[in-house]
C-alpha cells in the first residue's frame, strides 16, 4: 500500500516537471510589424517667429510677464493682473483706478491715444513716494527703449493684440472708500483703524451703533463723472464669509439729500472734503456678529447706463479690496 502511494507520488510529480519545462520551452512569436517604425522624423524644428515688440503681446512678452508678473505684486494679487496677456490687456485700458491722485485724479490706467492721462504711464515714470513709488516695485527702472515702446503703444491706440483698437463702454458705478463713525461718540471715526496697513479691516465695538458712509464715482459714455446722488438700488450685506454672501443680511442704504463731506479716500487722506451721499447705520451685536468676528460688506448700486446692480466688491475683486470692505467687532 505504502509503495503504491510513493510511486504514486513520484510520477504525479516527475508529471509536473516535464510540464513545466515543455512550457518554459516553448518559443514566443515575434510581434507584429508596426509599420510607423519606418517613418524618419526630421530632427530640426521650425523655430516660431520672434513676437514684434513694439506689439502689446511683445510688451507682455518681454516686459510685464517678466518684470511685474513677480511674486506678491502684479501676479493677481494686484491689479493691474500681468498673469496672461488677456488679463494684462483688460486690467490696464479703459479701467478705472483704484488708488488714484487726491487731487487731478485720472480716469484710466491706460488712455488710448494719451500717455499724460495714463496712469500706468505715470507710475513706471514718476517717483512720489510714499503712495506712487515708481514701478516696477523692484526698483529696476525700465530702460529707456522699453519705455519709448510703451508710449509709442498708447499713443498709438493701445491695440490689443489683434492689432485692433478698444473700444470704450459704460463704466460700472467705482467705490473709492468707506468711512466709519460711532454716531453716539461724536461721530468718532473709527474706520482708520486697521492696524499697519489701509486694507485691512478696521476695528468698532462689537454693541455699539456704526454708521458707513460710501463714496461714489460713475462714468459715464459720454465721459462725464457723476457722484453717488445718481445712483439707485442702494443696498448692502454683511457676511462672516469673505466669498460667500447668498445668506449674508442684506438691508437698505440710505441716499441723502445732503451728503456729509470727509477728507478721505481708501480712508487716508484725499487733500480736500468729498461728498458721501449714501449711508447706513447698523449695531453688529444686534444683526447677530459676535466680539472677535471678521464681518465683510458689498454694496450694490445701479447707475442709468446699466439693467443690473453692480456689486462692490465682487468674488473676483482683488483680496485687499475684499480685506478693506470689512470690519472686527470688538
Amino acid at each position: 500500500m505504502n509503495k503504491a502511494f510513493f510511486l504514486f507520488s513520484a510520477i504525479a510529480l516527475l508529471g509536473l516537471g516535464c510540464t513545466r519545462n515543455f512550457q518554459e520551452e516553448i518559443p514566443l512569436p515575434d510581434p507584429p510589424h508596426n509599420p510607423f517604425d519606418d517613418i524618419e522624423y526630421p530632427n530640426n524644428e521650425n523655430p516660431l517667429p520672434p513676437v514684434d515688440s513694439n506689439t502689446f503681446l511683445g510688451l507682455h512678452t518681454y516686459v510685464f510677464s517678466k518684470s511685474c508678473n513677480v511674486p506678491g505684486c502684479h501676479d493677481g494679487t494686484f491689479e493691474p493682473d500681468f498673469r496672461t496677456v488677456q488679463s494684462a490687456y483688460n486690467s490696464l485700458v479703459y479701467h478705472p483706478i483704484v488708488k488714484n491722485y487726491p487731487t487731478g485724479p485720472l480716469a484710466y490706467r491706460v488712455s488710448p491715444g494719451d500717455t499724460s492721462q495714463s496712469m500706468m504711464w505715470h507710475r513706471i515714470n514718476r517717483h512720489n513716494p510714499p503712495n506712487f513709488e515708481r514701478m516696477p516695485s523692484s526698483g529696476n527702472k525700465l530702460t529707456p527703449q522699453v519705455l519709448q515702446k510703451i508710449g509709442a503703444w498708447i499713443m498709438g491706440g493701445a491695440k490689443d493684440i489683434y492689432g485692433q483698437g478698444p473700444s470704450q463702454s459704460s463704466l460700472q458705478p467705482t467705490c473709492y472708500g468707506v468711512v466709519g463713525v460711532l454716531p453716539n461718540q461724536g461721530d468718532f471715526r473709527v474706520d482708520t483703524a486697521r492696524g499697519p496697513v489701509f486694507y485691512n479691516p478696521f476695528m468698532t465695538p462689537a454693541d455699539e451703533d456704526l454708521t458707513l458712509w460710501f463714496l461714489y464715482l460713475d462714468v459715464t459714455p459720454a465721459g462725464d463723472s457723476t457722484l453717488g446722488n445718481f445712483l439707485t438700488y442702494n443696498k448692502i450685506k454683511f457676511s462672516t464669509d469673505p466669498v460667500d454672501f447668498s445668506n449674508a443680511i442684506e438691508l437698505n442704504m440710505e441716499l441723502t439729500l445732503i451728503p456729509d463731506f470727509f477728507d478721505s479716500v481708501f480712508s487716508q487722506p484725499a487733500g480736500f472734503p468729498l461728498p458721501h451721499y449714501q449711508k447706513v447705520t447698523i449695531n453688529p451685536a444686534v444683526l447677530g456678529f459676535l466680539p472677535g468676528q471678521v464681518v465683510y460688506f458689498r454694496t450694490y448700486v445701479k447707475d442709468s447706463d446699466h439693467s443690473a446692480p453692480t456689486e462692490i466688491p465682487e468674488n473676483e475683486s482683488q483680496i485687499p479690496l475684499q480685506t478693506y470692505f470689512a470690519f472686527i467687532a470688538l
